[in-house]
């Protein structure tokens, strides 16, 4: 019999700035560690290692969706997972906004 596991992703960050490589870490509904999903975006893909992490890097600025998954085994099938990062042109983007004081 087949079980049946949900992928789940766990950001590092989930904004950076271009060119800042993040890591990702997959995991199942269990919170095990998954080896050997492909963690995709649309121009590059990677392999999880056997602790389930693998690192991302972000050639330009705007919404990244990230998508987890892996081949069925004869004993556990995964269902997909996806995340979404925000990539800014650069650091000083990521600064937390605070209002100048009036006196």
């Amino acid at each position: 019999m087949r079980v049946t596991r949900q992928l789940r992703i766990d950001l590092e960050r989930s904004e950076v700035a271009v060119g800042t490589e993040i890591t990702v870490r997959v995991r199942d509904n269990r919170r095990h560690a998954v080896e050997g999903a492909v963690v995709s975006i649309d121009t590059k893909s990677v392999r999880t290692d056997e602790r389930g992490l693998c690192r991302l890097g972000f050639d330009s600025p705007g919404f990244w969706k990230l998508t987890a998954a892996k081949s069925p085994s004869e004993r556990v099938a995964y269902k997909p997972a996806s995340a979404l990062v925000r990539v800014v042109p650069n650091a000083a983007a990521l600064r937390p906004y605070r209002p100048a004081s009036s006196r």
